[in-house]
């Protein structure tokens, strides 16, 4: 499965609205500015998640978006569908779908990707925005030091890895 560009902007507008949930609207200027996020783009996106529910728009000088209900009680699956549809795009792929394949019996992936979808959207659904804004980091970091992090963490994975490499000849 490939999470779109829609989806992960889409997410990370919400997670911003979430870390202010109660203060009133936040303006989408405020937002695109603060996420790095193109303001057209997130336009866009903010008229399905206003028809799914998930958010809604107050009009004015002091206007903006705000979530429709608490982040506690929206669950990523929400939001994915209401960005992208279906969890899993195909014809038998959920647990309610197998009559929709056109097999006289389940095919040879049916199984495996019924526990994809399974794992999806247990994953999904188990997952609440408040989650992901109490654990997500700030705005993105620039390539520099996006590069840089990546850098020290290779290091320390091969650290760790001479590490346990030199543990395991030591004890055979």
């Amino acid at each position: 499965m490939k999470i779109s560009t829609r989806t992960e902007y889409g997410i990370r507008f919400l997670v911003t609205l979430a870390r202010r949930h109660g203060e009133g609207p936040v303006s989408l200027a405020g937002v695109a500015r603060a996420e790095k996020l193109p303001h057209a783009y997130i336009e866009q996106l903010v008229g399905d998640l206003r028809r799914s529910g998930l958010v809604i728009a107050t009009r004015g000088q002091s206007g903006g978006y705000e979530l429709a209900r608490d982040p506690e009680t929206i669950l990523l699956a929400e939001v994915v569908r209401a960005l992208e549809g279906p969890l899993l795009e195909m014809p038998c792929g959920g647990a309610d779908n197998i009559e929709a394949c056109d097999r006289p019996q389940p095919c040879s992936v049916h199984e495996v990707f019924q526990r994809v979808h399974e794992a999806l959207s247990d994953t999904l659904t188990g997952t609440t925005l408040a989650e992901v804004a109490t654990s997500a980091g700030g705005p993105p970091f620039p390539a520099t030091v996006r590069r840089r992090n990546a850098a020290q963490a290779a290091v320390i994975a091969a650290d760790q890895n001479a590490r346990a490499s030199s543990r395991r000849r030591a004890t055979t």
